[in-house]
């Protein structure tokens, strides 16, 4: 299977932007339509955030994946 490259060669710097972690669908929305106008090429949120302390917030999981297609549909 080939591997087609995810971004076009460029002259500026490819950017990558969202929160780093998501803790709300209303959150997420809401930051992605603020990064809409932006230039931003890659919107990314982080819901799966391993700790090394026990019982620490590991993220929202696959809730998370719902609200990040919700971003695709409709920003």
């Amino acid at each position: 299977m080939p591997i087609r490259p995810v971004f076009e060669r460029t002259e500026r710097p490819i950017v990558i932007a969202g929160p780093c972690s998501a803790e709300t669908e209303e959150q997420v929305l809401e930051t992605a339509r603020g990064l809409a106008g932006q230039k931003i090429d890659l919107f990314r949120a982080g819901i799966w955030k391993p700790r090394t302390r026990p019982n620490s917030f590991e993220g929202v999981g696959t809730v998370g994946l719902g609200w990040l297609k919700k971003v695709k549909e409709e920003v």
